[in-house]
């Protein structure tokens, strides 16, 4: 019965590793291929500012992949998945109505 549980815990935490880096990877080139106008016209911090943030979570959410210190229980990569998902919810829906849907770069 054990064994069962912790192969579900890991399978659990393979796919949290797994998904925070995909996550991570598209914010990163969301971001990356936003205009840099758009972040301070949608009142958000500058488009470097918000680059520097999404490439810094994207690496702890995918060293979470290779490595149990960034595992999805560690502090870190909460705050990491914090960060890329502040930005999907707050960030990009605000450059994204500023700058129209296809307006990139």
């Amino acid at each position: 019965m054990g064994t069962v549980v912790l192969q579900i815990m890991y399978s659990i935490d393979l796919v949290l590793a797994y998904g925070g880096a995909v996550l991570g990877v598209f914010c990163v080139i969301d971001a990356a291929s936003r205009r840099g106008d758009a972040f301070p016209a949608a009142d958000k911090q500058t488009k470097a500012t918000w680059l520097g943030i999404t490439v810094a979570c994207a690496v702890v959410l995918g060293l979470a992949i290779v490595s149990n210190v960034f595992a999805p229980q560690s502090l870190l990569w909460l705050a990491a998945m914090i960060g890329v998902l502040v930005y999907l919810v707050d960030v990009r829906p605000n450059v994204k109505r500023v700058s129209g849907p296809n307006n990139h770069w």
